[in-house]
């Protein structure tokens, strides 16, 4: 995310979404009530019987939020305060949809630390780091993102017996050239940065080998138990991956959630889930880490919304790592059970 402009007195930040974690990081920033302005589009009438749709700078108080990431948009919806007078849009309602590459303006009453904190961990760019797992009968293309995965190849492959076809190695190399075709394509699409060639056995050097021949970017490889689409998500626990995108918060969420249910089993004394009783452990100073699924900052209920509110700002202010991610994904899923947030203390806590 490129900060543009940033006036905090007036409680302005003009940002400019660069990835499609940008989209998901606004969509956990933006709140009812704020304004945002941006560019999109209007339907306007023409004469009597025609209208068309029309490019239009257009500022809304926020009435919702919704990411779509499957559609790569943030669709921030509500009620038109600032638009072109001749258009006569003022008081309607309004969605904008915002894409990469598109600016955003966000005007807050006043932003909460730990929101800057958020933007500003996200204002330098991060590698755009693709997962390629294979085997010799599956491969399965994923791009890694803050949220999760977004799959672009999953394809079963049918090789003839070793033993009985003069014709297998032949047949292994037209795999290995649709491999790197479809990598290639989607690299390129996707503006891919860095790569991970995973799964079992060596077809993964092979195919890895044949990469580094056509492209520059850098190429990793790693094992795993099995390739395909079942390997992606064992690959984020591994050191190559950490090593090729740093701090990505699935993977550290991944380590805390490790880490907090081995000690949830050897010293349960230095833990702490849900809600209330993180807030209570973050409220002592006793909160080192802790991980939230993004459902709280979207609730329905007031009463959780402020708890969860309190909870960030605290963090921050005790200099807790905060870790956010999506209730939807799988690790999100893992962390509900607990009551939605997990937490690791740096000292026992009397319950």
């Amino acid at each position: 995310m490129k900060l543009i402009e940033e006036d905090l007195k007036r409680g302005v930040l003009k940002l400019q979404c660069e990835t499609i974690d940008d989209l998901w990081v606004l969509y956990n920033v933006i709140r009812e009530g704020d304004i945002v302005y941006a560019k999109t589009t209007r339907e306007v009438k023409i004469g009597e019987s025609g209208s068309t749709r029309i490019p239009v700078v257009l500022g809304v108080v926020v009435k919702k939020v919704e990411f779509q990431q499957f559609a790569d948009k943030l669709r921030v919806s509500g009620v038109i305060i600032d638009g072109p007078e001749k258009l006569g849009v003022r008081g309607k309602h309004h969605t904008i949809a915002i894409g990469v590459g598109d600016t955003i303006t966000i005007i807050k009453s006043k932003w909460e630390n730990h929101e800057l904190e958020y933007i500003k961990r996200f204002s330098t760019r991060k590698p755009r780091v693709l997962i390629v797992c294979v085997d010799y009968e599956e491969v399965c293309v994923a791009l890694l993102l803050e949220q999760g995965f977004k799959y672009l190849l999953d394809y079963t492959n049918t090789l003839p017996s070793k033993a009985y076809s003069v014709d297998y190695e032949s047949h292994l190399e037209a795999f290995t050239r649709h491999i790197v075709k479809s990598v290639l394509e989607n690299s390129s699409r996707e503006r891919v940065e860095v790569i991970v060639v995973a799964g079992p056995g060596e077809f993964k050097e092979r195919v890895a080998r044949a990469l580094r021949e056509v492209i520059e970017i850098p190429v990793y490889t790693d094992s795993t138990s099995s390739g395909g689409c079942s390997g992606v998500q064992e690959v984020l626990n591994r050191d190559v991956v950490k090593k090729a995108v740093g701090d990505f918060q699935l993977i550290k969420a991944r380590e805390a959630l490790n880490l907090f249910k081995e000690l949830l089993i050897k010293d349960p004394e230095i833990v702490a889930y849900g809600l209330d009783d993180v807030l209570t452990a973050c409220q002592l100073g006793a909160v080192k880490a802790l991980v939230i699924v993004d459902d709280f900052l979207k609730s329905s209920s007031d009463e959780e919304f402020t708890k969860a509110q309190t909870l960030l700002r605290t963090a921050y202010e005790t200099r807790s790592e905060i870790v956010i991610i999506p209730g939807s994904c799988d690790l999100g899923g893992e962390v509900r059970g607990f009551g939605g947030v997990i937490a690791i203390l740096r000292f026992k806590v009397s319950r």
